[in-house]
């Protein structure tokens, strides 16, 4: 029980490394001292509080709002995603506005037989697509959640 209140403590602390050992050496201090004087382990945590609530008041103490630096994090996640799918798009745009109708030769506009493949058997703009589509993707779902949790 102890352990895993003490992971999840950890988990929600948004301190640096430094200042979230010393947390946790007082946290096992805590509950060393809690044990000596007679006080069970769930006793404690329940004087302390959810994992959340204690790294929150931890933070605090320190001068921190734990909360400000996931909103970052997931506002920080978004944009990147969407930055990856612009660009992807923007890319996968500019290479299809220069290309040549299906099987003509240079920039004629009639059609023949002659087929000239790539070094890929397949064309790579595809793959700029389906990364603008999955970059797209990733950035709604970061969005809806991060909505999900602002409603909360």
């Amino acid at each position: 029980m102890k352990e895993q209140y003490i992971k999840q403590v950890k988990k929600e602390l948004h301190l640096s490394r430094k200042v979230k050992k010393e947390v946790i050496r007082d946290l096992n201090e805590a509950f060393a001292s809690a044990s000596e004087h007679g006080e069970s382990e769930q006793q404690l945590i329940e004087r302390l509080g959810t994992p959340k609530e204690f790294a929150n008041s931890t933070a605090e103490q320190f001068g921190i709002d734990n909360t400000k630096s996931k909103k970052r994090n997931g506002i920080i996640s978004t944009l990147v995603a969407l930055v990856i799918a612009v660009t992807a798009f923007s890319v996968y745009a500019v290479a299809q506005s220069g290309k040549v109708p299906e099987g003509a030769i240079g920039q004629s506009d009639a059609t023949t037989n002659i087929q000239i493949e790539g070094v890929f058997a397949f064309d790579v703009s595809q793959i700029l697509l389906a990364i603008g589509f999955a970059a797209t993707a990733i950035a709604v779902l970061l969005i809806i959640r991060t909505i999900h949790k602002n409603r909360r």
